[in-house]
């Protein structure tokens, strides 16, 4: 940090809030030192984007999810499938250091708390559908449900986060949970697995974010997705590079190919046919701001209104204000904990939308099932992360 406590990263330059100077330092210092799990560290106000992680995921391209179910062949739907997977990932994990020149740290949503949107479309692709809510707080697990009942298309499963500290003065995070696709129509389903996400630049005050290690697309039709993250441009000799290929389950040569740039262009190729053409190019195929309700018509656990206070104060940049804010709202959520185990009830006492079933309850919990054991037999239980053999969150009945 310069003594005009501007922080550089590539030539621009990022001013480090007075009032928070001191925070930020003991926050990379506390990191420094700390072992285990970081979801219970306190992250300084600046360092904060004013929305939760609970509004960050799945649902900003519902065109290209409505288009996996017109895919003609297995192939084409796992094609469709893999490039609305790869379009989630620039909203979800590099959109914030784009817009505003720096990865901003969403809110930990508390236990129970809920998030719903939708995605209004045409007569031909129909509206989608998004429900989320927090099942657990410790560790941090969402659920989730993204649906287009006139395409057909539609998305359940639950991600959890892992944090840990990382030289020089990173956070690496292991995701934990995976989703299930299911296209009623074709009687298809894919298990989608989660990336690592590796959270960089904070030493200079200008996080950004990278994503590592491989994720895989399983299709009940026996063909396999499997996409390779680089965080150092092996591929391409850029920043969120991949590189994927799409291959029957049974051996044999891809179909498909694609690799680019996560955040920005990719391309993707027929194998067969000798074509290569466009895959995703973020630049060009904007995200699609999801429509919510009013906070006057929400209830006290959605998020837009549960963080209101907290985002008004970060919007307005009194960072004071905000972690006053924060504290307050966690400081109510110790109390409630405290009164649930005096009660001898549990985290899923709280919750309204979702419920922890097991894998064989419904047809989702058993194309789970039938899945992660074709996944773990073609790359081994290193696809799967630790929660993995647990049961699974779906909507309430």
């Amino acid at each position: 940090m310069s003594k005009d406590n501007n922080i550089e990263d590539e030539g621009a330059p990022v001013e480090v809030p007075a009032e928070q100077k001191d925070s930020f330092r003991s926050f990379v210092s506390t990191l420094a030192q700390f072992s285990g799990d970081l979801s219970n560290l306190t992250c300084p106000s600046f360092l904060l984007s004013s929305v939760s992680l609970l509004d960050q995921y799945w649902g900003d391209h519902p065109k290209l999810f409505a288009a996996i179910s017109k895919g003609t062949t297995p192939e084409e739907r796992l094609l469709f499938t893999t490039r609305w997977f790869v379009s989630t990932l620039f909203g979800s994990y590099s959109s914030r250091a784009t817009t505003v020149g720096m990865e901003k740290k969403p809110y930990n949503p508390v236990l129970g708390e809920q998030y719903f949107a939708q995605w209004t479309g045409d007569e031909e692709t129909g509206d989608t559908v998004l429900k989320a809510e927090q099942v657990s707080h410790h560790p941090p697990i969402m659920g989730f449900h993204l649906e287009n009942k006139k395409a057909g298309v539609i998305l359940e499963g639950h991600n959890g986060q892992k944090s840990r500290f990382a030289m020089p003065a990173g956070i690496d995070v292991s995701q934990t949970g995976h989703a299930i696709l299911t296209l009623p129509s074709f009687k298809e389903t894919f298990l989608i697995t989660l990336p690592s996400i590796n959270l960089r630049g904070l030493v200079t005050g200008r996080p950004f974010v990278e994503l590592s290690g491989t994720t895989y697309i399983m299709s009940s039709a026996g063909h396999l997705a499997t996409i390779d993250y680089s965080t150092k441009g092996y591929f391409s000799g850029e920043r969120h590079s991949f590189k994927a290929s799409l291959k029957p389950l049974a051996g044999g040569n891809a179909f498909y190919t694609a690799q680019g740039i996560w955040a920005g262009a990719s391309n993707y190729t027929d194998v067969k046919a000798g074509k290569t053409d466009l895959f995703f190019d973020s630049s060009a195929d904007k995200s699609v701001a999801p429509e919510v309700k009013p906070q006057t018509e929400m209830g006290p656990m959605e998020s837009h209104k549960l963080w209101a206070t907290v985002t008004n104060a970060i919007n307005s940049k009194d960072y004071g204000a905000a972690s006053k804010e924060k504290s307050a709202i966690e400081d109510n959520q110790r109390a409630l904990a405290k009164a649930r185990k005096e009660k001898g009830e549990t985290q899923a006492d709280a919750l309204q939308v979702f419920e922890l079933v097991s894998e064989d309850a419904d047809e989702t919990g058993k194309a789970y099932s039938a899945l992660k054991e074709k996944l773990i037999g073609a790359v081994g239980s290193k696809a799967l992360k630790e929660d993995e053999n647990k049961p699974h969150w779906r909507l309430r009945k």
